[in-house]
């Protein structure tokens, strides 16, 4: 099963856990199975357009995704990383 791996700033939404194997064949689908398990989640991650939102980035296995495509396949031995950035001054 694929595994998503959650950012430190998101885990307040999944009570502490920061990796969730899931039953997905994309991307999309990974996140939307977090979802179903941690309601919160997906609208961390994406805004109401559907895409990533503006400090967050999305890898495959290290690689980063596109911000509006989230329809990549994944293998049973897939890692999705959520990663997001700090904003401030």
């Amino acid at each position: 099963m694929p595994k998503v791996e959650i950012p430190p700033r998101y885990r307040g939404v999944t009570v502490g856990v920061k990796e969730v194997r899931v039953e997905a064949e994309t991307v999309q689908a990974c996140l939307d199975a977090v979802e179903v398990v941690y309601p919160g989640f997906l609208e961390l991650v994406v805004d109401s357009a559907g895409e990533v939102r503006k400090f967050v980035r999305l890898f495959l296995n290290g690689e980063e995704l596109s911000r509006t495509t989230f329809d990549v396949r994944v293998d049973s031995d897939d890692v999705v990383s959520v990663v997001t950035g700090a904003a401030g001054g």
